[in-house]
């Protein structure tokens, strides 16, 4: 077995992507709107596949599946974490996601909780909550069409991250590059798109009837650091319910301690090198269990994810 399973990165084209996995990250020639980069993903809307090894050339939910010893034999039947680098040229639609129980009966998914580590941005912001005080008056807002009112906006910085529970509303605005930690899910109600139409005329469905049902009325912390500025080595950016993520500086050299059953390792800054291998900004690898102390070389920021499911 390898201490290191490294992964493909499916690309996904979104009505608010553009040409920065074409142009800056040179990882595509398509022409295409991309939005995203599933850096690491067993989820069957876009599955990484394994690049090294015995397993060479299995899609990684199939690994995960038929070899548990790899991961330590997870409790978890799916593989629970996926990861994107998504760049945006316009302003996502204004969305939320459900928890599992509401997932599980009505889309037979995981929920959706997830984190965003803002990476580059341009003038950017983010929504984040909202100031409906209970669902009659969020209805009305919807009604009235009065989004300006309802949403909260906020600027964003290099080297943020923001914590995004389910049940929260919340959009990325255009011009930004994120690392997004979350659950595997691919389970998203759209509130408002903007009356965007697609590149066949038409506009996006909405899911309101089932985002007023699992949207909360709980205060959101936007409150927020700045982690780019640290000198510390490895630094806890949230740890939840599903996954533990630390962000750690690689400067020459760096000793990961693998005291885990697996994690996984995302590159958010920089290159870093591992095994012989050297990986860029939105590349993944997992580190499988048998993993003692893993060496990781170069100058960057990377993402350690361990599950907790």
């Amino acid at each position: 077995m390898d201490k290191v399973l490294f992964l493909s990165a499916p690309l996904k084209e979104r009505i608010w992507g553009g040409d920065y996995f074409n142009k800056i990250l040179k990882v595509t020639k398509s022409t295409e709107k991309i939005g995203e980069m599933w850096s690491l993903s067993a989820h069957p809307e876009g599955e990484s596949i394994i690049l090294n090894g015995e397993f060479k050339d299995l899609p990684l939910s199939k690994v995960y599946q038929l070899y548990p010893e790899v991961f330590g034999c997870p409790l978890s039947k799916e593989f629970p974490i996926l990861v994107k680098l998504i760049a945006t040229s316009d302003d996502l639609s204004i969305q939320v996601h459900p928890d599992d129980e509401y997932a599980r009966i009505n889309e037979n998914q995981f929920g959706k909780t997830e984190g965003w580590l803002i990476l580059d941005s341009l003038d950017g912001s983010i929504v984040i909550g909202h100031n409906a005080k209970d669902k009659d008056e969020l209805k009305k807002y919807i009604e009235n069409d009065d989004y300006d009112s309802l949403l909260n906006k906020k600027k964003v910085n290099v080297g943020e991250f923001y914590p995004i529970n389910s049940g929260t509303v919340h959009a990325l605005g255009k011009n930004l590059v994120i690392l997004e930690i979350q659950q595997s899910s691919d389970v998203t109600y759209r509130v408002y798109d903007y009356h965007r139409k697609d590149k066949f005329g038409k506009e996006r469905e909405l899911h309101v009837q089932k985002a007023i049902d699992v949207i909360n009325y709980l205060d959101v912390n936007s409150e927020t650091v700045n982690y780019f500025n640290s000198n510390k080595k490895e630094i806890e950016l949230w740890d939840n319910k599903y996954f533990n993520v630390k962000l750690i500086n690689v400067n020459d050299t760096h000793f990961i301690n693998c005291d885990f059953n697996y994690a996984i390792v995302s590159v958010a800054t920089g290159a870093v090198e591992v095994e012989g291998r050297t990986l860029h900004q939105g590349d993944s690898f997992i580190i499988t269990s048998i993993a003692d102390i893993l060496t990781l070389k170069g100058k960057g920021k990377v993402t350690l994810t361990t599950s907790k499911i």
